[in-house]
């Protein structure tokens, strides 16, 4: 009961991180659009909304071991044995690491290799929730209630939408901000794409927050 404890715990601290952190990245691309916006605040806005988002698909990642866990332990989510949920901590702990590599490995060829893998392996898992959310509404797989098919469908389409996010905005993972740096990135270019992408992160913040429901209210 104490590991399940924590185990909520963190799970529930996860979710809060990604919505709270959303927070103060909108209103920094806000300010960087108003009139009196300069090229400091543009920089710092691209800055907000750069760490902003490195920590939120960071995050992401650690809501897949977690998940599993937790609903394992409340008998809603069902393993063919303890070896499949010790094989879930190691596939999301080793996509951990990936995605901490995609995010402090630099600007090297190889970094933007790793990015630009971890965007596609977090599509493909993203998928795999979906499916797996499908075939629970079927009354058939490992997921027995509906109101978890409906939250893993939430995760898996989050996760698509967060990668290809990332992968639409890599610009913004590669640039330099240095304001010595001649060759370094405009900011109005690299707010401008976060911009594009940014109906993305509203349906990530709004999806997160209805899954947090499902997860609470246990509605059906």
């Amino acid at each position: 009961m104490i590991a399940y404890g924590i185990f909520n715990f963190l799970h529930v601290l996860v979710f809060a991180v990604i919505v709270g952190i959303e927070l103060p990245a909108l209103y920094a691309l806000r300010m960087a659009g108003a009139p009196s916006g300069n090229e400091a605040t543009r920089s710092m806005a691209v800055r907000v909304k750069r760490y902003a988002d490195a920590v939120s698909a960071i995050m992401l990642v650690l809501l897949l071991p977690l998940g599993v866990q937790i609903a394992t332990e409340l008998g809603v989510y069902t393993l063919m044995s303890s070896g499949w949920l010790i094989a879930t901590w190691v596939v999301g702990l080793a996509w951990l690491a990936i995605a901490l590599m995609s995010e402090l490995t630099g600007s090297s060829k190889w970094a933007q290799r790793i990015y630009k893998s971890e965007c596609v392996l977090r599509i493909i898992i993203g998928l795999g929730n979906v499916y797996d959310a499908v075939v629970g509404f079927a009354g058939d797989g490992m997921i027995q209630t509906n109101w978890l098919a409906a939250k893993v469908l939430l995760f898996g389409l989050v996760l698509v939408v967060s990668g290809w996010i990332r992968w639409q905005t890599r610009a913004v993972r590669f640039a330099s901000l240095n304001a010595a740096d001649e060759t370094g990135a405009d900011s109005q270019q690299l707010i401008d794409t976060i911009r594009r992408a940014q109906w993305g992160s509203h349906s990530i913040l709004a999806m997160v927050l209805i899954a947090a429901y499902l997860g609470t209210a246990k509605p059906w």
